[in-house]
């Protein structure tokens, strides 16, 4: 099994003020320990996890611990290649009636290519689209 982190759950087990945060802790400190196989995230999630964290909680401090959080080990980084991005895109158009971003149908084709089985998510647009833990 592997799992796939989302921006969602990066920030909230790394943000107190989360109102997911006690949820997402148990769940990541699970994975860490690697209760759900290898645990993945890429260079797309990465920027968007930096950049929210920065825009919503105006803590650069923050953004920074995320950001070492993220590129730390058991977690494995992974970077977005052509044939994800072409995937995505075709995603980004099939899910119209999704509120999916752009972001969020990379995910999806690097857990397609990577064979990534669960995605580790709060953003309730990938309800019935993947496997998601919660």
């Amino acid at each position: 099994m592997s799992l796939l982190i989302d921006t969602s759950a990066l920030i909230a087990a790394r943000n107190a003020d989360d109102r997911n945060h006690k949820k997402a802790m148990a769940l990541m400190t699970s994975a860490l320990k690697g209760e759900y196989g290898k645990v993945f995230i890429s260079d797309y999630i990465f920027s968007e996890v930096v950049t929210l964290t920065c825009i919503r909680t105006k803590s650069k401090r923050l953004a920074f611990d995320i950001g070492k959080f993220a590129k730390a080990k058991p977690i494995n980084f992974r970077f977005i290649e052509p044939i994800d991005f072409d995937r995505a895109w075709e995603l980004y158009q099939q899910y119209d009636d999704k509120n999916l971003s752009f972001t969020d149908c990379t995910n999806i084709a690097l857990m397609e290519r990577l064979d990534i089985e669960k995605l580790f998510t709060f953003d309730m647009g990938f309800k019935g689209v993947v496997d998601i833990i919660l």
